[in-house]
């Protein structure tokens, strides 16, 4: 792809990046345009603030800040997706839209539910660690989830992120680094995805889930089955905070459904890894040419991730 898109425009600007480094440049855009959104948004609410003499804190409260507040990022996923698009006049089966074999769909959902439920008890411990040292995980803020709310939260929290973050992580940047190698490409997934939510509470978490979701995309070659996997796995919280059947289990019944979650994760990897190799990939590629495009992003992340531990603590 590489020999043909730089022929074919000249070999100028960008087009005359190696994809790998172009794949590289997604990443830090992403970064740098959710920063440049949210800061324009705390510009537009200080004059708000000003102009109507409501405060800050009430404002917050509404559900249009709400919505917002989730949509914004939504807006530089987008923004990226399309320049990336319009500049290499990609097809959406070159973010990695193509449909996968039928067992691939019956693979996301037992890996959502392996993940869900088992690592959010692993998780569980992690946060306690860092609770250890005085820091207090923030509690989420949704939109209401009365009513029809319920429908438009599931929009903005689980499809537009599973749709959005899924085609940056899974369909351009991993096209750019397939040959790093299976393994290679696995750990980075899960390291770029855990940095990008700047959340020092779901690092572990986030980092199993982006190397898996890695995982399921090279064994499919496609998108869509984590697509569906990070669907169900927002859906699922959303919807037990709106009707509490998780939060509401006995001690035993939920011991139970951790270890059943376990078994199926486990079970689950060990045919993805072992049995179903027919796309497994060699190194054959360096990954310096990715690094070094999204340096500047993967530093800003983990900026922002160490304020969020500090500010975790402080508060």
């Amino acid at each position: 792809m590489e020999p043909n898109n730089t022929q074919k425009n000249g070999g100028r600007g960008l087009l005359s990046q190696p994809r790998k480094a172009v794949s590289g440049m997604v990443y830090s855009g992403a970064i740098v345009f959710m920063l440049v959104v949210s800061l324009l948004f705390s510009v537009i609410l200080s004059a708000i603030v000003s102009v109507s003499g409501v405060p800050l804190e009430e404002l917050k409260l509404r559900g249009w800040y709400k919505y917002l507040s989730y949509l914004l990022y939504q807006f530089a996923y987008i923004a990226v997706i399309l320049i990336f698009a319009f500049v290499y006049k990609e097809k959406p089966r070159a973010f990695g839209y193509r449909m996968p074999r039928p067992q691939y769909f019956a693979v996301a959902v037992l890996l959502a539910f392996g993940l869900l439920f088992s690592l959010n008890w692993a998780n569980g411990l992690f946060v306690r660690l860092l609770e250890k040292i005085g820091y207090t995980m923030p509690g989420a803020s949704l939109p209401s989830l009365a009513g029809g709310g319920l429908f438009g939260v599931l929009f903005v929290v689980a499809v537009l992120p599973a749709l959005l973050e899924e085609t940056i992580f899974r369909g351009i940047m991993l096209d750019g680094v397939k040959d790093i190698g299976t393994v290679a490409a696995c750990l980075l997934g899960g390291l770029l995805f855990s940095v990008f939510h700047q959340s020092p509470a779901q690092t572990i978490y986030q980092f199993i889930c982006g190397a898996v979701f890695t995982l399921v995309a090279i064994r499919a070659d496609s998108v869509i089955p984590s697509m569906l996997m990070h669907f169900l796995n927002n859906a699922v919280i959303i919807l037990d905070e709106r009707f509490g059947f998780l939060s509401g289990m006995g001690g035993g019944t939920y011991i139970a459904l951790v270890a059943v979650s376990g078994a199926v994760l486990a079970g689950t990897l060990c045919w993805l890894i072992f049995f179903d190799k027919k796309t497994n990939r060699k190194r054959e590629g360096e990954i310096a040419p990715f690094m070094l495009a999204a340096l500047p992003g993967l530093i800003l992340c983990c900026v922002m991730w160490i304020f969020s531990l500090i500010t975790g603590i402080a508060g």
